[in-house]
């Protein structure tokens, strides 16, 4: 008896059973280089925020999606204290 046989869900598989395809990048360690380039594009005026929601919705490695969908909801959260602070000051 193999411990397929009793059916258990494998989140690790996809809906036909196969192993999702992995690239190389997605498990490599991200380098110095890597993090001084995303921070650079980060910092320029709204090429930052359509950088971040490249890096949070595309194809990347888990390390630069987390740390661009953590600073996306910063973003949000701290878009929508400012316009509550604006709001309050008239």
């Amino acid at each position: 008896m193999d411990y397929n046989d009793y059916h258990y869900k494998q989140s690790h598989l996809d809906s036909r059973g196969h192993t999702p395809t992995r690239h190389s990048w997605d498990e490599s360690e991200v380098t110095i280089g890597t993090w001084l380039v995303v921070l650079i594009l980060i910092a320029i005026p709204f090429v930052g925020f359509i950088v971040l929601l490249v890096l949070a919705f595309g194809d990347h490695n888990e390390n630069l999606k987390n740390f661009a969908k953590a600073t996306l909801i910063l973003l949000v959260i701290g878009f929508f204290l400012t316009m509550l602070g604006v709001g309050c000051s008239y």
